[in-house]
């Protein structure tokens, strides 16, 4: 006797005690419903055993509905999978989700976007001042700071102050940026840069801008150019130095301050930056398995997760930045355990902007 009917002899015998003890789970007719009755049954399993083995035949209807695991043939393979189907074993019922996580923009999306100071200045003709006042509403640009110190230390190195902004600023735009985008930049890291001080003095170098250094930034004529025209100028809030974080590129809408991170100013609220949906990588989709998600959100949050990954994580509410469905996310459950700040999320797991969508799929 050649192995393969050894095995459906097996089968069968395991069939038979099966149906006489009167074990017989229906099932709704999605797959091995050979006879077409509306369910599957030990009756289909005889009828695909008996195929299989050579004792009766299926017609080309009923062959379609016992190739169960869609490989275009009716074998011991499908005989196997209508059994499992019987007893509740089907390994196909249930399978591993994914969430997927969509991210609009890219960084905090506080104050200035790059990209849509660039874009203003490309599309409408917006210069400098425009530009600033629009990313920081309520503020004022000083002409010239009397107090600037000519040097500035950074990694224990001393460099000229122009020479400092030109490095920073060829680093964080570049000269393939227009001219007025430039100049608001140089004094948005220059004010940045008198607020981190002590009052004005000891001016700090923002490390996370220094990432080029004077002989690349000499060789771009504009980029000394524009430094040489608003160097000493900076942007106060009530006659006090302001704060002015800025990033790659907004959701389309800026994101208010005390909304991401701690402080509530004035002037980091929300602004549209209209033209950032048009920027080259605006909107990425990354996947994660329930895994991988289960690991990220019991490790960071201190929760124990339940077995219905679908509400693990919630957006609750947003601030429609892109649209009313999208936008920064503001309140996040997290398995209906705690609730959380959406920019923690944001924060923590690692992701482009704190303007995200999560779906699990």
């Amino acid at each position: 006797m050649s192995k393969t009917k050894k095995l459906l002899s097996v089968l069968l015998a395991v069939l038979m005690l099966v149906l006489s003890i009167s074990i017989v789970n229906v099932f709704a007719a999605a797959k091995g419903d050979v006879n077409g009755d509306g369910s599957v049954t030990v009756s289909d399993a005889l009828l695909v055993f008996n195929f299989v083995s050579g004792k009766s035949n299926l017609t080309d209807e009923e062959q379609k509905k016992a190739d169960v695991n869609a490989d275009g043939i009716v074998n011991v393979a499908d005989a196997m999978k209508v059994y499992n189907i019987i007893l509740g074993k089907d390994e196909d019922e249930k399978k591993e989700g994914t969430f997927r996580i969509t991210t609009y923009g890219w960084g905090h999306d506080i104050g200035m976007s790059q990209n849509g100071a660039n874009l203003y200045a490309k599309n409408d003709g917006a210069d400098y001042e425009w530009i600033l006042g629009h990313y920081y509403p309520g503020t004022t640009l000083v002409e010239k700071d009397e107090t600037a110190p000519e040097k500035v230390k950074y990694n224990g190195k001393e460099y000229s102050m122009r020479d400092y902004l030109a490095s920073t600023l060829y680093a964080e735009m570049g000269p393939s940026f227009q001219k007025e985008a430039l100049k608001a930049q140089c004094v948005v890291i220059y004010t940045y840069g008198k607020y981190h001080s002590n009052f004005g003095v000891n001016f700090v170098a923002n490390h996370h801008a220094f990432k080029s250094d004077v002989q690349s930034a000499s060789k771009s004529t504009l980029i000394y150019e524009v430094v040489d025209e608003v160097m000493g100028q900076y942007l106060t809030y009530n006659n006090k130095v302001a704060f002015t974080p800025y990033s790659a590129t907004s959701a389309g809408t800026t994101a208010k301050c005390s909304d991401i991170w701690v402080q509530d100013l004035p002037y980091l609220t929300r602004v549209e930056s209209k033209y950032d949906s048009t920027v080259s990588g605006y909107k990425k989709t990354i996947t994660l398995t329930e895994e991988e998600m289960k690991y990220k959100l019991e490790n960071v949050f201190g929760v124990k997760l339940s077995s219905t990954p679908e509400k693990w994580i919630e957006i609750l509410s947003h601030d429609s930045a892109v649209n009313e469905n999208i936008g920064h996310a503001l309140n996040v459950s997290i398995d209906g355990q705690k609730t959380v700040k959406g920019a923690s999320v944001y924060e923590r797991l690692g992701l482009r902007s704190p303007c995200y969508t999560i779906e699990y799929v």
